[in-house]
């Protein structure tokens, strides 16, 4: 943690031969719930209650000669009028990125911290608000820094060689100390574009220590990459390679082989593809994102190997609606600053939320090997706005079927696959008036025996006027339903009432 944060104040303070740009927003919301069951728990159980909830934030970016600099901090407090001391907490959210170019054109310091809200369980309540309370929710916390040189030289040839420090900290009670991680990777290339011929040599070494473990999960590939350009929008590849992986209860090595293609044809539309032979089988990689000057849709596809400290350290894994509409918006808007603003004041305007739902990442000290697929489309009209996904995700534990016996709870608890879809629409009533509506469904299955389900939906409406433009207030209702074998199942209805505002 405390190299990150260094990381980033240098990132920010060194000096550069142009004027550094801050923008900063400092915010501060406010809302108060009524409920009918404050802990998500059976109807015999269950309990109302009134929760008031107040969250100072900030939001900033940095933009110099040598510097890049963004982030944003929250800090929502929740007070429980009944139940109190049992449920009262505090929901840290922090999202910090930095980049200093410490020596001209070569050498180069990324660093990043994120805080956030996740759930334990795919099996257990996922609500999508901070009011409810659970013993499913806990806080993810990671702490990257990573230095890199990386020059481009003559005749196309280019290089890259990065060492990154990866912290972690699952603080959730079921987890305890075995939620702290430490990962250490380095990752370098070398190689020449195509010309239509060209080549590429890279390798990837990545060790994860937990805590409490008697010793780390070591992971480590290289290949050889033949490239050919044979039309400037498309680019095909061959590679081949080997590995060598050291798990907690098996190793894995051997050849690899696979093969790729890029098609783009113009800077709205792209498709990357890559298919590879390793020692679980077929892995693969998918992307295809298309825009218009008021839609935008992206699908991709997966199956690879991920670590836990991977998973957290890039979340949020759900479709980012600001992501998506700053790459709407790149064309109009080409300075980084100015669109992030102007995708910002969207976002407020229209009462469109910061991510749509995602599956769950699952706490293991195991590496998995996860399959995914997620598809995204987002429409901006001049009075309505809608943003969809769809999602698939399996996760199943690496082992080899004579250590099985080893790790069954572990293997009862990883292996299953989520399954979920939300919308989200936004109505502008009138010029000051909006109307937002959202939808959520899930569905969690144990792939091995007696394959227990959870499934949950969540209904959510919301009116919003603006007092000033600095000002919105609102009110709204939810409805959660949860149906599992699992643990409790739960129905829960509330009304909510709200105010934000913006500091300039």
């Amino acid at each position: 943690m405390l190299a990150a944060c260094t990381a980033l104040l240098i990132a920010t303070n060194l000096p550069s031969a142009h004027a550094q740009k801050w923008t900063i927003d400092p915010s501060v919301a406010v809302e108060s719930t009524v409920t009918d069951n404050v802990d998500l728990v059976s109807s015999d159980r269950r309990r109302s209650d009134w929760v008031n909830q107040f969250t100072p934030a900030v939001s900033f970016t940095e933009r110099g000669a040598h510097t890049q600099f963004q982030g944003s901090i929250s800090v929502p407090i929740l007070v429980y009028l009944r139940t109190g001391s049992e449920n009262n907490y505090v929901a840290p959210a922090v999202n910090i990125a930095g980049t200093v170019e410490a020596i001209d054109r070569w050498l180069y310091i990324d660093a990043a911290a994120d805080v956030s809200q996740q759930f334990l369980s795919p099996f257990g309540a996922q609500p999508t608000n901070l009011s409810s309370a659970t013993q499913n929710r806990y806080t993810a916390q990671s702490y990257r820094i990573s230095p890199y040189i990386k020059r481009s030289l003559a005749d196309g040839i280019d290089y890259e060689v990065r060492q990154s420090s990866l912290w972690t900290d699952a603080n959730a009670t079921g987890i305890q100390n075995s939620g702290r991680a430490f990962t250490n990777e380095v990752s370098g290339h070398v190689g020449r574009e195509a010309r239509p011929v060209g080549w590429r040599a890279e390798y990837n070494w990545t060790d994860s220590d937990f805590q409490d473990s008697r010793g780390s999960e070591t992971l480590q590939i290289g290949r050889v990459r033949g490239l050919h350009r044979p039309d400037p929008a498309v680019e095909v590849s061959a590679s081949v390679g080997y590995e060598d992986n050291d798990f907690f209860f098996t190793q894995e090595r051997g050849v690899t082989y696979g093969a790729g293609i890029r098609w783009h044809p113009n800077e709205r539309t792209g498709v990357d593809a890559m298919w590879e032979h390793r020692f679980f089988g077929a892995s693969y990689h998918v992307t295809a994102d298309h825009r218009t000057p008021l839609s935008v849709w992206s699908i991709s596809a997966s199956r690879d190997l991920s670590t836990y400290p991977q998973q957290i350290a890039s979340l949020p894994q759900g479709s980012n609606v600001s992501a998506l509409l700053n790459s709407l918006f790149s064309s109009q808007f080409p300075d980084p600053t100015q669109r992030q603003s102007f995708v910002d004041q969207i976002i407020r305007e229209r009462g469109l939320p910061a991510t749509l739902n995602s599956p769950v990442s699952l706490f293991s000290r195991q590496t998995t090997l996860v399959e995914s697929f997620n598809a995204t489309a987002g429409l901006i009209g001049a009075r309505n706005s809608i943003f969809f996904t769809a999602y698939r995700l399996r996760n199943q534990p690496v082992q080899s079927p004579e250590n099985a016996n080893l790790s069954q709870l572990l293997t009862d608890l990883l292996d299953n696959t989520q399954l979920g879809t939300n919308v989200v629409w936004s109505h502008q009533l009138t010029p000051i008036a909006r109307f937002s509506a959202a939808a959520d469904w899930s569905r969690t299955t144990a792939n091995s025996e007696p394959n227990q389900v959870t499934r949950q939906y969540s209904l959510r409406a919301v009116v919003s006027t603006a007092l000033s433009t600095l000002t919105n207030v609102y009110a709204g209702v939810r409805y959660q339903d949860s149906n599992t074998d699992v643990f409790d199942s739960y129905r829960e209805l509330a009304a909510f009432v709200g105010l934000t505002h913006t500091f300039h």
